[in-house]
């Protein structure tokens, strides 16, 4: 350690506020809670806001502490120098595939909610998906945007589409190795065909990596357009996403920060007033956010008991505390994750003890024993007499036919989560064997409980009322119910057991 360690504690509690502050970006809204359309919009269009309004004061930040660098590493003290970097590659970490020294600050955002889509296009928060038939694409119309050249910047990802057991025959839908798009202001005036341009996204590693693609220039002489990104051509075997597309300003312009050794001036100055400038910029964003909550509560519609749930528990989290943590915890009650560590990128271990509802995950170098929440596969051991007569009972099986459907439980959920990134969702107590309760979600499918029952594999589980903690469990347990039924009317796995075992 050396000297400036309170520099380096301190310097650690910035990040860490920002960290928290920015953490409930992550994830794609529409894999969480179930909310209804008009709401999840809202909710979408409030993260994204503030996610949007912190960027300057963070680039900010993030110029200074490369300012205090050089400064570090000309005083030969190499060892802080490194601290700084690495903190410096922690704040940018925040923007993923941006970065945080350009103008896109003054980007002009083309939000997917506000687009008229045509085809199979759909929006889900900040991103395009869909685009399976040609002539899929999302029309902005009536953009303001300042006479000037520009940039249409997006990140984009494409996977093959998720093939589940015997919903769908392998080679019905040739995946592609890239996909064509094309970007266009939709008008008959002079130098409008010479703003139309072409670009292609080629095949990503995974589904949870996104590439940054840049667009144009593109020259724009009207205040007032309208404009569209569009295929040609359908993608049905390929899952195809655009995240944040966005107009940003051509500029050459090279803004920098002031030093951190003007005397009078301190790193703890420096940290409270962004923690201010923070809470300033947020303040009419989340206001906002509360009125409109207000006005669907008070409309027409069964949006009243969400909405009021919504309201509640901003207020609360607001009133809890004024520093950055209630900041932090704020963004993660709305995103719908409270009561749960937040754990992104985690992976499924293969492990001989692994069931179909209980199975070894590793994050971050840890490993721990996972039990998905609110569902029950038949167990493995023979020994688990109670668990044995629940499932025989809920599905109207013998017992005799549970060792092979846990079987078929631990041999698919084996199968489906292997090498796929997860994002977990995990309750802070263990239960008695260590095993940690939690939701699992994937990229693009959402909630892996819904696959099992889904695929009659598992029974719900369900919670008493008094265990049940928000507007959003309530919703992922009443579609997990929705789901068990429809799998039940179907005869779909386990309930065709049952029935063949009634006749």
């Amino acid at each position: 350690m050396t000297s400036q360690d309170p520099f380096a504690k301190k310097l650690a509690s910035v990040i860490s506020m920002i960290g928290a502050l920015m953490g409930g970006f992550a994830s794609d809204l529409a894999a969480q809670a179930p909310a209804p359309a008009q709401l999840a919009v809202e909710r979408a269009s409030f993260l994204r806001q503030v996610l949007e309004e912190s960027r300057p004061l963070t680039e900010q930040y993030e110029r200074a502490l490369a300012k205090l660098e050089m400064e570090l590493a000309g005083a030969s003290d190499y060892e802080e120098a490194l601290r700084v970097q690495q903190r410096r590659a922690e704040l940018k970490a925040l923007y993923p595939n941006s970065d945080l020294t350009s103008n896109a600050a003054q980007s002009i955002l083309l939000m997917p909610s506000a687009a008229r889509l045509n085809g199979s296009t759909e929006a889900r928060g900040d991103t395009l998906t869909g685009w399976r038939t040609g002539g899929s694409g999302a029309e902005w119309q009536n953009v303001r945007v300042p006479a000037g050249r520009y940039y249409l910047e997006l990140e984009a990802n494409l996977v093959e589409t998720p093939i589940l057991p015997g919903s769908l025959t392998p080679g019905r839908a040739q995946p592609e190795e890239s996909a064509a798009f094309e970007f266009f202001e939709v008008s008959l005036l002079p130098g409008a065909e010479e703003n139309r341009r072409s670009f292609e996204i080629k095949q990503s590693p995974d589904d949870l990596t996104f590439s940054p693609i840049r667009i144009g220039p593109v020259n724009f002489t009207r205040s007032s357009l309208t404009l569209r990104l569009s295929t040609s051509r359908g993608y049905p075997g390929n899952v195809v996403r655009l995240r944040n597309p966005r107009l940003t300003p051509v500029t050459e312009e090279i803004t920098t920060a002031p030093s951190l050794s003007v005397p009078g001036i301190t790193l703890d100055d420096l940290r409270k007033d962004l923690a201010s400038s923070l809470e300033k910029a947020q303040k009419p964003i989340i206001d906002a956010y509360l009125t409109q909550l207000r006005i669907l509560s008070a409309g027409p519609g069964t949006l009243r008991p969400e909405a009021d749930a919504e309201v509640k528990r901003i207020l609360k989290l607001m009133d809890s505390s004024r520093n950055s943590s209630a900041l932090g915890r704020l963004l993660i009650g709305a995103s719908g994750v409270g009561g749960f560590e937040d754990l992104d990128g985690a992976r499924f271990v293969a492990d001989a003890a692994n069931s179909g509802d209980r199975f070894m995950v590793e994050h971050d170098g840890r490993r721990f024993i996972l039990r998905l929440l609110w569902v029950q596969c038949a167990p493995l051991n023979a020994t688990d007499s109670n668990g044995r007569k629940t499932l025989a009972k809920h599905f109207e099986l013998s017992e005799d036919d549970l060792p092979a459907l846990a079987r078929s439980a631990q041999e698919f959920t084996a199968g489906y989560l292997e090498g796929k990134m997860l994002r977990l969702l995990v309750r802070p107590a263990k239960e008695k064997d260590g095993a940690q309760p939690a939701l699992v979600f994937l990229p693009e499918v959402g909630l892996y409980q819904n696959v099992l029952i889904d695929q009659g594999l598992a029974a719900v589980q369900t919670p008493p009322k008094e265990l049940r903690r928000g507007g959003m469990e309530q919703a992922l347990l009443s579609a997990l119910q929705e789901r068990e039924e429809s799998a039940r009317r179907q005869k779909t796995g386990a309930w065709a057991l049952g029935t063949e075992e009634k006749k």
